[in-house]
């Protein structure tokens, strides 16, 4: 008689018996110090690709910020001209305002320009708050400065009698605290410009910076002094001294013609952007190209004059509004001819010129 096998016990309320498993335990292994250094070294190797190119996608963004900038000067100058029929003069007078300062109402920046009080006049009688406000746009993205609002200790050369020093500091000596810009206009090419004085000869006027010219045989006392002025015989560029200027007068093409663009540190740290003792025109041609130590300040020995920190590149406004990348290597020649509004002298950006040198 077969006999059936036995029935499975049931425990713990008829649940089968549970097996348990033994558990093999795995031991971790580490890094070796050669794999760590691999890593290392390819970590190293990806940042140093991509490094470079972030650097250069953030001066791209940076270069067409300042592009920007200068794209807004050039619409604002010429808003400024449509309603006065002229374009803004380098500065008013010594110690009155620039055109830096004269196109903020064009800039969309009323409220700066409301800080001014026209019954004070003279740029060194206004606040501290209002010489040292500043417009974003009238720096460079690339460019660095400690400050945006600087002291310059010199003595005003408006023919005023001022107290030297911030107004609403007593006894303060140090100087004249004011705002500064990465921009300036084109006051004109260097090359020679004749005039005639009272016994009807001519003489040669050099390389200007002032308000009125060097006379290349010195001082030259019987000159008619008026017809040398920025305004007169002497302004060859758009943005002049007292100057007075159509766009119609712009014969050699808006275009063609220069209105303003980047300087150096040394040119944006020597003079404030608002007061007229500081010329916020300057030359550029044979006489004065761009500056090649651009990045320092006058204590490090930096020059004066148009450039920047774009590599390879300044960028120009030019009187029709549009923005010009302009090469370093650019014939001094050629900017002579770009600075001319009235030259009928066409040029190739490529291209050489000849000389209007003696």
């Amino acid at each position: 008689m077969n006999q059936s096998a036995p029935a499975p016990t049931a425990t713990g309320g008829g649940k089968p018996p549970q097996v348990r498993r033994a558990r093999c335990a795995v031991a971790a292994r580490a890094f070796t110090l050669v794999e760590l250094l691999v890593v290392i070294a390819i970590i190293g190797v990806l940042v140093a690709l991509l490094l470079p190119a972030v650097q250069a996608a953030r001066e791209a963004a940076r270069r067409t910020q300042c592009q920007n900038n200068l794209k807004q000067v050039g619409l604002a100058t010429q808003n400024y001209h449509d309603s006065r029929r002229e374009l803004p003069p380098s500065r008013v007078a010594d110690g009155q305002q620039t055109w830096l300062a004269l196109i903020l109402d064009y800039m969309e920046q009323a409220s700066v320009k409301k800080l001014w009080n026209p019954q004070l006049g003279c740029y060194y009688d206004q606040t501290l708050a209002t010489r040292n406000a500043s417009v974003e746009a009238y720096y460079c993205p690339s460019q660095s400065h400690e400050n945006r609002a600087i002291l310059v200790p010199e003595i005003p050369q408006d023919g005023h009698s001022h107290v030297r020093g911030d107004p609403e500091i007593p006894g303060t000596t140090v100087g004249y605290s004011g705002a500064l810009a990465d921009y300036r206009g084109v006051l004109g090419s260097t090359c020679p410009v004749f005039a005639t004085n009272d016994a009807g000869t001519q003489i040669q006027v050099t390389d200007f910076d002032g308000g009125m010219g060097h006379y290349a045989d010195g001082a030259i006392p019987q000159c008619d002094r008026s017809k040398v002025r920025f305004g007169g015989a002497g302004n060859r560029g758009v943005i002049g001294f007292k100057a007075m200027t159509a766009l119609k007068s712009v014969t050699d093409g808006t275009s063609l013609t220069v209105l303003g663009g980047e300087v150096g540190r040394y040119a944006s740290e020597a003079g404030h952007a608002f007061n007229g003792d500081h010329n916020a025109a300057i030359m550029l041609g044979e006489g004065r190209g761009f500056c090649q130590k651009c990045e320092l300040n006058k204590a490090e020995g930096g020059d004066n004059g148009f450039g920047g920190v774009h590599s390879g590149i300044v960028l120009f406004v030019m009187c029709d509004g549009s923005v010009q990348s302009i090469s370093k290597e650019t014939d001094l020649p050629v900017l002579d001819r770009m600075a001319t509004r009235a030259g009928d002298d066409l040029y190739a950006l490529n291209g050489t010129a000849t000389s209007c040198r003696p």
